[in-house]
């Protein structure tokens, strides 16, 4: 038997647990996403605005419009009654899929024998930057967000990035002493 859980896809549901902080424009909406679950959940601008008429249409969200004088009219979406109930049963009925992970990065550095040594060093080191970078972001979102009760959840997933991104400067450092130390060993093999 298919579940209205099965037929719909991750992002409806991500967008409706979204409105559970309360009612969103299009736009906010999109830069709450960008700001808390946007760290490992990412979908599309276009997205958003698409699954939140499907929400409307399902009758799990409600549109207020909103007539502003200085700026352009709004669309103010929350979550209804209906909308909860069927929120909490995808959460508590979906199985946990095994997370997948899509990297160009570690692509070529399973293939990187093929390139120069220096050009996968600057690859390693942009790697290492931008992971530097992330942690930085969410360690601030963590001193934001610590023992405000509302957040408790978010921040375990928060405490995730943490230790990710944690994991992910660790890796890049050893991978550069591997690469500096044996370029003789790779160049070897790229023959």
């Amino acid at each position: 038997m298919t579940t209205k859980a099965d037929s719909l896809p991750v992002t409806t549901w991500a967008i409706l647990g979204m409105l559970t902080f309360g009612a969103r424009s299009g736009y906010d909406l999109s830069k709450m996403v960008e700001q808390s679950i946007g760290h490992f959940f990412s979908p599309a601008k276009s997205q958003i605005y698409a699954e939140l008429r499907r929400l409307v249409t399902l009758g799990f969200a409600d549109v207020e419009h909103v007539n502003q004088t200085v700026r352009p009219n709004k669309r103010l979406y929350s979550i209804t009654p209906k909308g909860r109930t069927e929120l909490r049963e995808w959460l508590e009925t979906s199985d946990v899929e095994p997370d997948s992970i899509r990297s160009p990065f570690l692509l070529k550095m399973f293939f990187g024998a093929l390139i120069s040594p220096e050009v996968l060093i600057g690859q390693v080191k942009q790697a290492h930057e931008q992971a530097q970078m992330e942690l930085k972001v969410l360690e601030n979102l963590e001193a934001e967000i610590r023992g405000n009760p509302e957040f408790f959840y978010p921040n375990l997933v928060l405490r995730f990035g943490l230790a990710h991104n944690r994991a992910s400067v660790a890796w890049t450092e050893q991978v550069l002493l591997e690469l500096e130390q044996d370029g003789s060993l790779q160049q070897e093999v790229g023959k």
